[in-house]
């Protein structure tokens, strides 16, 4: 068994419930799992730490004072509810096991390469996607203070519960020291099974935008109400969902989904007098992206007269559709291709912490394939002999990026 291998292991055991992985921002398991990669950084010869947004950063830094800006490396490590081991998690340890190669050789970098593992990316437990590398770029969060988790703890109390300070979030800036960042994903979806591909270049990030929505009709008798008299907010809330379906299947460009609805008062004879729901909703295209908020928005409204309902509207994030580094793009296929590599170009159809980096430097991602094109589920898989052209790659391209006297990447040199 390869390290990267025995890496994906061990780190899957960590919040792992039987095939499923639970790791969520500011718990014991994802604080373990933080730790467990900063003891192996540590091992390497990086100075590792975790930031006060919950980053896990290592540097492997280069002395004099013309050593330049970082090449940075990263992906997370925080899942889904019932996530796979996969998902983020093979993008930081491809990362980890491409610092040890470069160790092993000997290989003596003229420029710092950090690698980061992004608190929060996934925003499960408190709809706070892109937290960490959000926090990394030095936008405000302060908004996020007192946003209310799933098991109803404000985010600032569960950050003091692990020893960490809301108000030293800003601390955890560290955009001005990189160059350039790189991230390795599996691409979670079909496409790469599909045409027996090796590799992927990423070429743009999708667009997302995620609402909560929250519905309030007349609690009543489920027997005693008649049909045309109810207010039913699930009945409401059903039409949104059709409606935003439909919607995204006329447009073609457009994915819609809500994955979690709360009915209140919850009686198996009680019609339900609130509803609330999480949209979301996206699209790679910059130009339908703008008007996906006004769809959400009307949707609802006319779900809501339908039934005789009030409706809030609360935005929990947007990210803007971003597209790749084109020097970076063409870096990493100049190097799939000299690895005589099947691969393509492919957009994301999921967001990535490299969406909040690309507006601050060249930023580039690759993928590898996700078998069957699950993920987001236990079933979440890539074989070990699909991690290693990815990790080839990854390793090959530092190289180039981290050799200031190299000018073949011209403007991407950091």
């Amino acid at each position: 068994m390869s390290m990267l291998d025995s890496w994906v292991d061990e780190v899957g055991l960590i919040g792992g419930n039987g095939s499923a992985v639970n790791r969520f921002a500011w718990t014991p398991e994802l604080l373990a799992a933080c730790e467990w990669l900063v003891e192996r950084l540590r091992e390497l010869g990086l100075n590792a730490e975790i930031d006060a947004a919950g980053n896990v950063i290592g540097r492997w830094d280069v002395d004099g004072a013309d050593a330049g800006t970082a090449v940075l490396i990263g992906s997370h490590l925080d899942t889904v509810p019932d996530g796979g081991r996969f998902d983020g998690a093979l993008g930081v340890l491809s990362g980890l096991e491409a610092i040890r190669r470069l160790k092993a050789e000997g290989f003596g970098p003229c420029r710092p390469l950090w690698i980061a593992a992004f608190n929060d990316e996934e925003g499960a437990r408190f709809g706070t996607s892109m937290f960490g590398s959000t926090a990394f770029v030095g936008d405000d969060l302060t908004a996020l203070r007192d946003r209310v988790g799933v098991d109803g703890v404000p985010l600032a109390e569960a950050m003091r519960q692990r020893g960490f300070d809301f108000d030293e979030v800003p601390r955890a800036k560290g955009i001005d020291g990189v160059g350039c960042y790189l991230e390795l994903h599996i691409e979670q979806g079909p496409r790469m099974e599909a045409q027996s591909l090796d590799t992927a270049v990423v070429t743009a990030i999708v667009g997302i935008g995620g609402y909560r929505v929250t519905l309030r009709g007349q609690t009543n008798h489920a027997g005693t109400t008649p049909m045309g008299e109810r207010r039913d907010a699930l009945t409401g809330a059903s039409r949104v969902v059709l409606a935003l379906r439909d919607a995204a299947l006329a447009s073609g460009d457009v994915t819609a989904n809500v994955g979690r609805i709360e009915v209140r008062p919850g009686g198996t004879n009680v019609i339900p007098g609130e509803a609330v729901f999480f949209v979301d909703i996206r699209t790679a295209n910059p130009n339908i992206f703008p008007t996906l908020g006004n769809l959400v928005r009307d949707t609802v409204r006319t779900a809501a007269t339908a039934e005789g309902l009030t409706a809030e509207i609360a935005v929990t994030y947007e990210h803007q559709p971003v597209p790749m580094d084109s020097e970076l793009q063409e870096l990493l296929g100049r190097e799939m291709e000299a690895q005589g590599l099947a691969w393509a170009s492919l957009s994301s159809g999921a967001g990535h912490d490299a969406q909040v980096l690309a507006p601050h430097v060249p930023t580039g991602m690759l993928f590898v394939p996700s078998q069957a094109g699950i993920s987001h589920a236990p079933e979440e898989f890539t074989p070990p002999g699909q991690r290693e052209p990815g990790v080839s790659v990854l390793t090959s391209v530092l190289k180039t990026l981290l050799l200031s006297e190299n000018a073949a990447v011209g403007a991407i040199a950091c």
